[in-house]
């Protein structure tokens, strides 16, 4: 149980650490809106995986208040995703974005197993590794759909 501590203070020193060294200044109000609608789609899913079981936080703060997982899901990957949508090429090849989506997907992915695996901060009960990474794939998808909305900016793949 120390473990699984200690684990969630690095993440919420990440997470704010994360947010004030990986994103520039002139960046912020971009990073801003990428953690907050990071934060409300990932709300809108988990509610129902925590619900109906497919997924379960042994060790979390807040357990009486909610099931879900404060830190990992409103803290550490919003941070994450505002980090990857900031710094993301808007100018480039589609294969150059796909790829770069790619590997931030399945970076977190990986994490999110390893935690899994490990410790008792999160539990998959009816889900897979590669469950997991099509959700959060999405998860990302639709938040960077969003932004992108916000900003004015064209979407990952669009026809011209």
């Amino acid at each position: 149980m120390l473990i699984e501590h200690l684990i969630l203070i690095i993440m919420w020193l990440f997470g704010i650490a994360g947010f004030i060294l990986f994103i520039p200044r002139k960046d912020r109000r971009k990073g801003i809106l990428a953690y907050l609608m990071f934060q409300a789609i990932i709300w809108l899913c988990d509610m129902p995986s925590f619900k109906y079981g497919l997924l379960s936080a042994p060790v979390r703060i807040l357990p009486k208040a909610t099931e879900l997982t404060i830190t990992i899901n409103y803290i550490f990957y919003p941070v994450l995703f505002s980090i990857y949508y900031v710094h993301r090429r808007i100018n480039s090849r589609i294969w150059s974005k796909f790829i770069y989506f790619f590997v931030w997907v399945s970076a977190i992915t990986l994490f999110d197993s390893v935690i899994e695996r490990y410790t008792d901060l999160l539990e998959y009960k009816f889900m897979t590794w590669y469950w997991m990474w099509i959700y959060i794939g999405f998860l990302a998808y639709v938040s960077q759909i969003c932004c992108n909305w916000f900003f004015k900016e064209k979407a990952m793949v669009h026809m011209d």
